[in-house]
């Protein structure tokens, strides 16, 4: 045998007896230079019910234990306001989730004063109540709900007649 044959022949024992090198479960390097990949299952989207505007990305997740929604602003660093376009980015983003004030019932309007307004939907066979309370003044606001309440029960003994008299 030559010197040449045995540095191969001890070079393969040496291979053989250590193991394949593992990366996080997806490669595996062999002593012979190849890799093995096995990819990880095909995933569901994290990312639902995308919006963008510009670059920024607006979306909700869902996950097993918590779903959230996430929301990606980005504007250049050059800009004259960068914080109030990022809120302008927001707003429009966040437009679905925004919640809105009440539009008036297309009904009879009962009692119409500032701060209260009631309303009688007839097909419905409901009374409709909005009250405003100002948090400005010294005013107690328990005082001032309970004032506007006994407004709009003395709007509705006045009109008792008329809203029991509907034909059911």
């Amino acid at each position: 045998m030559t010197l040449e044959y045995q540095e191969i022949m001890e070079d393969m024992e040496m291979t053989k007896k250590t193991p394949p090198r593992k990366v996080r479960g997806v490669a595996t390097f062999h002593n012979d230079d190849s890799v093995e990949f096995v990819p990880y299952n095909v995933g569901d989207p994290v990312q639902k019910c995308v919006r963008k505007k510009g670059e920024s990305r607006f979306y909700e997740t869902e996950g097993e234990k918590q779903s959230s929604y996430v929301c990606h602003l980005k504007v250049d660093k050059d800009c004259d306001d960068p914080a109030a376009e990022m809120f302008d980015q927001l707003r429009d983003l966040t437009k679905p989730l925004q919640k809105k004030e009440p539009a008036a019932p297309r009904s009879k309007a009962l009692m119409e004063t500032e701060g209260l307004r009631v309303w009688h939907r007839r097909q419905e066979h409901k009374i409709v109540v909005q009250m405003e309370i100002s948090t400005e003044g010294t005013c107690e606001l328990s005082t001032k709900l309970l004032n506007l309440t006994a407004e709009v029960n003395k709007c509705l003994a006045i009109n008792r007649t008329s809203l029991l008299s509907q034909k059911r």
